[in-house]
């Protein structure tokens, strides 16, 4: 579960704390970007069929 998660026609940008990652967040199988407590991690169309 994240904070706040946008969705787009590319994907979905999810925010959120940091031990809410899902495993494909903490082994960087998408994009995420760390700012410490807080994640921002990009989930494209593809990612979201793929895993």
């Amino acid at each position: 579960m994240s904070w706040i998660s946008f969705r787009t026609r590319g994907g979905v940008l999810k925010i959120k704390p940091r031990w809410q990652m899902r495993s494909a967040e903490r082994n960087r199988q998408v994009r995420v970007i760390d700012l410490g407590i807080v994640v921002i991690a990009w989930w494209s169309a593809d990612d979201l069929r793929e895993l």
